[in-house]
């Protein structure tokens, strides 16, 4: 084995685990990990969806998010990444503290909400701004459909090669993000103090707080403020995963709040509420500060907003699937899913069948839901953005509160980052996290229910725009497929392991002398048998 840290010390191969991880390289560091991270976070596709739902109210329950969501569930990751840095960690984590099947329903929604994802938000997201700022007037429906698929592939694309490589997606992403919001706030700026703030856009009145509100945003801005977990996927890639991994929570949250932040202000301070689309906000926003520019100058800015809106859609894509992939990959590979799922390529060290089968499943949700639609963008997006939202809310149901069982299992194993305030803290977070997720799942699964619970009225047709029967059977028609091929998965993996293809303890096999070469921030061995146990 290289000991340049190139790639992953390991113990002989021995079991499918090993012999796959023999192929993994060593290429990320901390700089990567915190850039791969913000990309993961800024997307744009739902930051004007989010501005159009919850209206004035966006803003203040943004601030409330922070603190009750994304505070909690970033202490949870990096003391679970940091004391337990083993590639595919959401679904590790899981499935040491609850078991597999746990585990298996983990990284199926983990993995799958990815192509749904790509195909759905991401695929209509680029169609709108070709759309807005190439051809100034809609494609029809099968060139729509084109374009899409040919987003999902860039996307799988960016994926399949070596990480080394693979890992410029995020540091790119991020800077084409900080280019983007330099030049819109700059724009936002100068029109405020040209023209002042438009009639009808947000005002302190419309800022107050409403049950309705919270109801209407709560599951949106949940989605803004994913990703923290997402480089664990490739943990045994990282140089320093015990050391890197707080530090870029830190560092990446921050950087993702100011940038979300300041793109959902600048959009509610130039866009009358009532005009903010939940596909078009943005490039509204965007056409309404670029007015300041005339002739070339704003067409050639035009032209680059576009470029580089596409260019954050994408990239967004390729690093959540860098992640998501490895996650359903080590789940084969440890006995919770298809053995072959898992298998990593030699040449780049990347799972290759994963990214062709997420290709596949990305590209049918483009052309079906485009055609259900009859090619109705603002139908197609309504419809996958609240089935995206709400399996991506579904993957954190297990894996934030298995961090009370692994602190009870593992009292011994070494945690460079703990959740402060003893047990007590622990619970506090663990609570106010699953509270948020169990909140987002239901407002956008079954819309409308906590409402008519509270005696308030809610009409689908007028706030989604499509019929309740065609909304319930697209999400729940999905998330029942996802559950059952979930246990699918745990039953296929269940077989393997009965077999002896898989072995028991492959997972967290790993050699503690050669981990802490690579690793300075390790100092006990991952071998012990309490690490081995069956969970």
């Amino acid at each position: 084995m290289a000991s340049d840290g190139s790639t992953v010390a390991r113990i002989p191969a021995a079991g499918a685990m090993g012999q796959e991880r023999t192929k993994m390289r060593k290429v990320l560091t901390r700089f990567d990990i915190v850039f791969f991270t913000i990309a993961a976070f800024i997307s744009l596709d739902t930051i004007a969806v989010t501005a159009a739902y919850g209206a004035g109210q966006t803003f203040f329950w943004l601030i409330v998010i922070l603190i009750v969501w994304l505070v909690p569930y970033g202490m949870i990751v990096a003391e679970l990444g940091s004391t337990f840095p083993v590639e595919g960690g959401p679904y590790v984590w899981p499935r040491m503290a609850f078991g597999r099947l746990a585990g298996a329903l983990t990284s199926v929604f983990y993995w799958m909400s990815n192509p749904v994802w790509m195909g759905g938000t991401l695929a209509a997201a680029v169609v709108t701004t070709i759309n807005t700022f190439f051809l100034k007037k809609p494609m029809g429906t099968l060139p729509s459909i084109v374009v899409g698929i040919l987003v999902v592939w860039a996307i799988v694309g960016l994926s399949l090669i070596e990480l080394k490589w693979g890992k410029w997606t995020g540091i790119i992403g991020t800077i084409v993000r900080l280019l983007m919001l330099a030049i819109f706030l700059t724009l936002v700026v100068a029109f405020l103090i040209s023209h002042g703030k438009p009639a009808g856009t947000v005002t302190l009145s419309s800022v107050k707080p409403s049950v309705t509100g919270f109801l209407a945003v709560i599951g949106l801005l949940q989605f803004l403020f994913v990703g923290f977990e997402l480089s664990n996927g490739a943990a045994e890639e990282m140089k320093h995963a015990q050391r890197d991994v707080p530090v870029m929570i830190v560092r990446s949250g921050i950087v993702a709040c100011l940038i979300t932040g300041s793109l959902i202000l600048g959009v509610l301070l130039v866009i009358p509420l009532k005009d903010i689309g939940n596909v078009s906000g943005f490039a509204a926003a965007y056409f309404a500060v670029a007015s300041l520019l005339h002739g070339a100058a704003q067409t050639g800015l035009n032209y680059l907003i576009g470029v580089l809106v596409v260019l954050t859609v994408i990239s967004a894509g390729g690093v959540w699937l860098q992640g998501a992939v490895r996650v359903q990959a080590v789940a084969g590979l440890d006995g919770a899913g298809p053995m072959w799922l898992g298998r990593f390529s030699k040449r780049t060290g990347t799972p290759v069948i994963m990214n062709v089968v997420s290709a596949i499943i990305g590209s049918i949700f483009v052309a079906l839901v485009f055609l259900l639609t009859s090619g109705s963008l603002a139908s197609f997006f309504t419809v996958m953005v609240t089935l995206v939202i709400s399996l991506t809310a579904l993957m954190y149901f297990f894996m934030l509160p298995s961090v009370i069982p692994l602190r009870r299992k593992y009292p011994n194993r070494r945690r460079p980052f703990r959740v402060p305030g003893g047990t007590v803290g622990l619970w506090v977070c663990v609570i106010l996290s699953e509270t948020i997720i169990v909140l987002t799942a239901i407002t956008l699964v079954w819309p409308g229910l906590l409402d008519r619970m509270l005696g308030m009225s809610y009409d689908i047709e007028s706030t989604w725009g499509v019929s309740r029967g065609f909304f319930e059977i697209v999400t729940l028609g999905t998330l029942a497929f996802f559950i059952l091929t979930g246990v699918v998965f745990w039953l296929i993996g269940k077989r393997n392991l009965t077999r002896g293809v898989v072995r028991d303890s492959d997972l967290l096999e790993i050699d503690g002398e050669a981990a802490r070469a690579t690793d300075g921030a390790m100092s006990a061995t991952m071998t012990g048998p309490s690490l081995l146990e069956e969970t």
